[in-house]
């Protein structure tokens, strides 16, 4: 799986899949209801195509449940999986100096 940035992305989001998030690094289905912020143009069209969330942040392993809403503030990858299928996604990584990727507990 290969994962390419695409930019920086601050929304609210509602999780959809909390399935895979007990694990390191955790990984949840997300729709996206609100954008907030964003480095990219057009950011409320690619906000239709992010479908998960991913963190290597051990803090948020086992955080979010299917139906919490969350704001998220991380990168916009895209990932081209190992069947040439891709999809958007919001990383939090803590491999950034410049930037402070998070997850909170919205409603």
């Amino acid at each position: 799986m290969i994962a390419q940035e695409v930019g920086q992305i601050s929304v609210l989001a509602r999780i959809t899949d909390h399935r895979e998030g007990l694990v390191t690094p955790a990984l949840y289905g997300i729709e996206v209801e609100t954008v907030i912020a964003s480095t990219i143009d057009e950011a409320d069209v690619f906000a239709r195509r992010i479908t998960h969330l991913r963190s290597y942040l051990g803090a948020y392993t086992g955080a979010f449940r299917q139906g919490d809403t969350v704001h998220l503030s991380g990168r916009l990858v895209h990932i081209q999986g190992p069947a040439d299928t891709g999809a958007f996604g919001i990383e939090l990584t803590p491999w950034s100096a410049t930037e402070s990727y998070l997850a909170n507990l919205a409603r």
